[in-house]
């Protein structure tokens, strides 16, 4: 005996809605992701600055770089995952 259950057809406007709830629901997480990576980068450029040093990348400067890279990558990726909505 098979235990899958046939989902109903669903009509255009339901399948809209869902897509709109789920896209509703992943733009904020891809904005965060985001809005860190621009955090970030400010970290890595006014820290140094700051404390008067001129080279941006010395004293651990290039890993908050590259983990703005990373967290700009990963809210792309996201925005990659959006539903259509028509």
């Amino acid at each position: 005996m098979d235990d899958t259950v046939a989902q109903p057809m669903l009509s255009a406007s339901e399948r809209k809605h869902r897509a709109k709830r789920f896209n509703e629901g992943l733009k904020p997480a891809a904005t965060l992701l985001n809005s860190s990576a621009i955090a970030t980068i400010g970290i890595a450029v006014i820290n140094p600055l700051a404390q008067r040093h001129l080279d941006l990348v010395a004293d651990g400067g290039w890993t908050l770089l590259i983990a703005a890279i990373v967290l700009h990558l990963m809210g792309q990726l996201m925005i990659r995952f959006l539903r259509p909505e028509d």
